[in-house]
């Protein structure tokens, strides 16, 4: 499967899907669903993330700003708070206490079929384009 054929279908099931880490779905929906980038998610820490408020705040270190907020999408959201879960600090996507890496990101994309983390993010903003 290629960045072009990861449809939506395909992307609800694999958020729906139990047997994947619920920190590597949450990081599929920030992607899918947002305009953050595959750094920026991976970088986020508990104390980043502002349930109440739907927002994360991210660094766009290329764009040449500090801190920004972006808007959480509903199932992004919910699959942060679970993978987060009770801790108040630290990295918010890991698996296992240890932090998701681009490694195991691309790697755990390939496995499920997806060709490449960053198909998530490229779908995702062909899927939100009017057509």
């Amino acid at each position: 499967m290629t960045q072009h054929t990861l449809t939506r279908q395909r992307v609800d099931e694999l958020l729906a899907d139990e047997s994947v880490p619920v920190a590597h779905r949450a990081l599929w929906a920030l992607l899918w669903e947002g305009e953050v980038r595959l750094g920026d998610a991976l970088s986020l820490d508990v104390r980043d993330v502002e349930f109440a408020d739907g927002t994360a705040r991210v660094e766009y270190p290329k764009r040449g700003a500090g801190p920004v907020s972006v808007a959480l999408g509903d199932r992004a959201a919910g699959l942060l708070r679970q993978a987060i879960g009770g801790r108040a600090d630290g990295p918010a996507l890991q698996v296992n206490e240890r932090p998701i890496s681009r490694t195991s990101a691309a790697h755990r994309a390939r496995s499920v079929g997806a060709g490449s983390i960053h198909a998530f993010r490229s779908a995702g903003q062909a899927a939100r384009r009017p057509t």
